[in-house]
């Protein structure tokens, strides 16, 4: 299980760098049939499969709001940085 917390967690912060919230929904019911059907073919319990699909749609959104909070915060980091200027070096 805590494979599968990592890997959406690092899955997340991608699909949070990268897109906007609508994308959670599609990722949440395609991952979480993914995870689903493994579950089922490796002969897990129904109460393991819901648990497992209930930590990976949590963990993901937790990791689509780091990636999104990351981006937000290295372009607000860009843009208050002062560019260097030819007018305020003074030539000799």
């Amino acid at each position: 299980m805590s494979t599968v917390a990592i890997f959406s967690l690092l899955i997340g912060s991608l699909l949070g760098g990268r897109f906007r919230i609508f994308i959670l929904p599609p990722a949440i019911v395609l991952g979480g049939a993914m995870i689903g059907a493994v579950s089922a073919w490796q002969g897990q319990g129904p109460a393991h499969i819901v648990v497992m699909v209930i930590v990976f749609a949590a963990v993901l959104q937790l990791g689509y709001l780091c990636g999104a909070l990351l981006l937000r915060m290295r372009a607000a980091a860009n843009r208050t940085k002062a560019s260097p200027s030819f007018d305020s070096r003074s030539f000799g």
